[in-house]
């Protein structure tokens, strides 16, 4: 996910001290199950933990309504009733199935017995124009039929290719439903590349995924006291990016005025994301990862100087981001906890320094030094592994006789993913060396 499942978990320690318990094993349970549901609790959580430091906080109180949103606020003069979201562009990529198709492809070469990788997958599109706007869409078959395709047009015609001895293998398709370009190039094992439209930016003020989000959440908040808004978490949506804009494309603020334009029952919408900056082009430095919030407030509403406060000083106790939506999104559908330090290390005279996470691993039996850190170490020794400088640093000092000395255990803190283990290497040791 976005933010680092330490921080998260102090959170939602310190929520239990102020919300109802049930509750937060709610969005404890929602943390935990894979799937887009995990972005949309992430984003609640880190929200009421913040609101909760800068008044008094309440969850899903009931509104006349019988509606129950999920922020009741209080500070001072200023009262607020809102809901929090997540939105994404899953719809516009499940209408736009380029991924799904270059999975297919890839199991298909498989089976022929084609290395891993090598593809280049480029997709044609087309834009379609209504009274509202103008939308692009890829020439792909319907998202229900993709297997049937890859297994009726795509698999015959490589076969045939294959057997015709063809070293690079190509298809071509190009009529009003389907816009294909298919290389297959084995000297390019194992990367593989798509190319295709951008189909996610919006160009239509009412009709795009922020939109609907925001919709979607009108009519709980009718009916409520004080301030009401909705706080929307990017769960990897380009309209919440800084995606820089084309001619035809609507604004994030375009977007937000036409809700309010349509929904008078809602007051503010907070956008919540991640920004990325880099210290230059030829830096290895890590990207530097920054909260960034952009309130838009209806016209005539008085509070924006007391939200613009209130939501800076919330932000402030949120953690650090340790990937940005896009990635914290895809994450959020796996299963399993995303790597540690995995393949990280350092070494300094005696000392040698790896994640501890990986070296309880090596410890269980579930993989080596050898397999590099990698994720999926089935797959990794697949291919023709590289020697390990940390592997090779220990078998030297066995060599020579010496055993570790010391291990140390090194803590880091809630906005990093994994400890490290500092081993430092003795004396020869007359037990394994030669007497001398």
């Amino acid at each position: 996910m976005i933010y680092p499942r330490r921080a998260l978990q102090r959170r939602l320690n310190e929520l239990r001290g102020v919300l109802d318990a049930e509750a937060v094993d709610k969005l404890a349970e929602h943390l935990n199950r894979a799937g887009k549901q995990r972005i949309a609790a992430m984003w609640e959580v880190v929200v009421l933990h913040g609101l909760s430091k800068c008044g008094t906080l309440k969850n899903e109180v009931a509104l006349s309504s019988r509606r129950r949103p999920d922020i009741g606020f209080e500070h001072g003069a200023l009262r607020l009733t809102a809901d929090v979201t997540a939105v994404s562009d899953e719809g516009l990529d499940k209408e736009n199935p380029y991924d799904e198709l270059s999975q297919l492809v890839e199991n298909a070469k498989r089976k022929l017995k084609l290395p891993i990788g090598g593809l280049d997958l480029r997709v044609l599109s087309k834009h379609e124009r209504t009274k509202r706007g103008t939308r692009t869409v890829l020439l792909l078959p319907p998202r229900a039929k993709l297997q049937a395709f890859v297994q009726q047009i795509i698999v015959p015609e490589l076969r045939k290719q294959i057997e015709a001895g063809e070293a690079v293998l190509r298809i071509a398709i190009d009529d009003e439903d389907i816009g294909l370009d298919i290389t297959i190039d084995p000297a390019k094992s194992p990367y593989s590349s798509v190319g295709f439209a951008s189909y996610d930016v919006p160009k239509t003020k009412d009709r795009n995924p922020l939109y609907n989000a925001l919709k979607a959440k009108a009519d709980q908040l009718r009916g409520a006291d004080g301030i009401t808004g909705v706080v929307v978490g990017d769960g990897d949506c380009v309209a919440l990016s800084e995606r820089s804009t084309n001619w035809d494309e609507v604004s994030t603020k375009q977007i937000v005025d036409e809700f309010f334009r349509q929904y008078s029952s809602v007051d503010f919408v907070l956008l919540l994301s991640v920004r990325e900056t880099r210290s230059g082009w030829g830096s290895i430095a890590p990207p530097v990862r920054q909260n960034h919030q952009s309130l838009l407030v209806r016209e005539g509403c008085d509070a924006r100087a007391a939200l613009n406060t209130l939501f800076s000083a919330m932000i402030d106790h949120f953690p650090k981001p340790a990937m940005m939506p896009v990635n914290g999104a895809l994450r959020a559908r796996e299963d399993d906890y995303y790597l540690g330090h995995h393949g990280a290390y350092s070494m300094l005279g005696s000392k040698v320094r790896v994640g501890l996470r990986e070296f309880t691993e090596i410890f269980a039996g579930l993989r080596t030094l050898q397999d590099n850190g990698a994720k999926s170490v089935e797959a990794a020794r697949k291919f023709p592994q590289k020697p390990n400088p940390v592997q090779a640093i220990i078998l030297r000092n066995l060599m020579d006789g010496r055993l570790p000395a010391s291990i140390e255990i090194i803590k880091t803190d809630e906005n990093d993913s994994d400890d490290w283990i500092e081993i430092s290497f003795g004396e020869i040791d007359p037990a394994i060396a030669r007497l001398r």
